[in-house]
């Protein structure tokens, strides 16, 4: 039974095969027919389409994928230690640098900092009084230079202190969203304990590599697609902020796309993304759409016009970029070529380019 099914699938296929090649062949044969028709009304002139070559630059793209980052992503650590008193952020909020996201208590170290502070302006006014007096013979070398010292020590000291004094206001050192908070009040901390994480929700790159043959065809400043499975009606924009110097594993490069997210902030740190680069080739080139060659690419050739008559040449292509190829040799800017029509002539066929 099995091979029964077997040998009748294998009927069908091939009957459809041959059904299709028949049509194929017939509508292959009806054009150029009609093509052979038209040459007669015309006074034996085959019509064509054709295409004046120039010089020009070949545009290729590329698409690279990866997980988007955070410009900023940033842990916010405490410099100080004791309990919180107040938090003033949470997660999700919105904070720019300066904000004061919490507060230690402060009590013992204010009074620190009143002391250091009236020990330090009390040393001031005595080296001022003391600078007098030295001008007028009335103290000693050595009594103005140990003032000067004590009073350099007192500096130090009411400095520290308000070092101190300042960290117990925990604040933001950059502007973005809270991601993650990890205090509450009343908590103990201590020196270098996590406070919460900071992101900049507006601001996003994309790391990716770039192979050493591309590497040579992009640039800093260049425009960048961005597209998300997540947003597939919508394309963002990116900008190439960074081009390594120095090849990595592969033989590629490191490069950084930098992207301002929209007024929703639709795209997040995190997300999959598809990033499509356009390599330019800045060695300008002659470039012919592939339907005006004839036969295989490695054994090409076009048909030029001159005086309205065809002339089969030689060509030889290089690059390849969707419809467009490239001709190393065999072709001069300013040269008219057949694009449409090329199948249905010959070499020395008198034709009409044809609007």
């Amino acid at each position: 039974m099995k091979n029964i099914i077997k040998k009748t699938l294998y009927l069908l296929a091939t009957i459809l095969i041959g059904v299709f090649v028949f049509f194929q062949l017939r509508s292959n044969k009806a054009e150029t027919a009609k093509v052979t028709e038209l040459a007669t009304q015309t006074g034996s002139f085959y019509p064509v389409k054709a295409m004046i070559v120039q010089m020009g630059t070949m545009e290729t793209q590329i698409q690279i994928n990866g997980f988007l980052q955070s410009v900023t992503d940033l842990d916010v650590l405490a410099e100080t230690q004791g309990v919180i008193k107040e938090v003033f952020k949470e997660k999700g909020d919105f904070v720019v640098k300066g904000d004061i996201i919490a507060q230690v208590d402060d009590e013992l170290l204010a009074a620190q900092l009143s002391a250091s502070k009236a020990a330090y302006q009390q040393l001031n006014r005595e080296v001022e009084r003391f600078t007098k007096l030295h001008a007028q013979n009335a103290v000693t070398d050595q009594k103005l230079e140990e003032i000067k010292l004590n009073f350099e020590s007192a500096e130090a000291s009411y400095i520290a202190a308000k070092r101190q004094y300042d960290d117990t206001k925990i604040k933001a050192p950059v502007g973005g969203f809270i991601e993650n908070d990890f205090i509450e009040k009343g908590q103990y901390i201590s020196r270098n304990a996590q406070i919460c994480n900071i992101i900049d929700a507006k601001k996003l790159k994309l790391k990716v590599s770039v192979s050493e043959q591309d590497y040579q065809h992009i640039q800093l400043g260049q425009k960048v697609k961005i597209s998300t499975s997540v947003y597939s009606n919508i394309e963002f924009e990116g900008e190439i902020s960074y081009i390594g110097k120095k090849a990595g594993f592969g033989n590629t490069f490191d490069a950084d796309i930098t992207i301002i997210n929209d007024e929703r902030n639709r795209l997040k740190a995190g997300m999959f993304v598809t990033a499509t680069l356009t390599l330019i080739n800045s060695t300008p080139g002659i470039y012919i759409p592939r339907k005006a060659i004839n036969g295989s690419l490695k054994d090409a050739s076009v048909y030029t016009i001159k005086d309205g008559v065809a002339n089969l040449i030689s060509v030889t292509t290089g690059n390849i970029e969707n419809d467009q190829v490239e001709i190393t040799s065999g072709l001069v800017s300013g040269s008219q070529i057949v694009t449409q029509g090329n199948y249905s002539i010959f070499d020395g066929a008198k034709v009409k380019v044809m609007d």
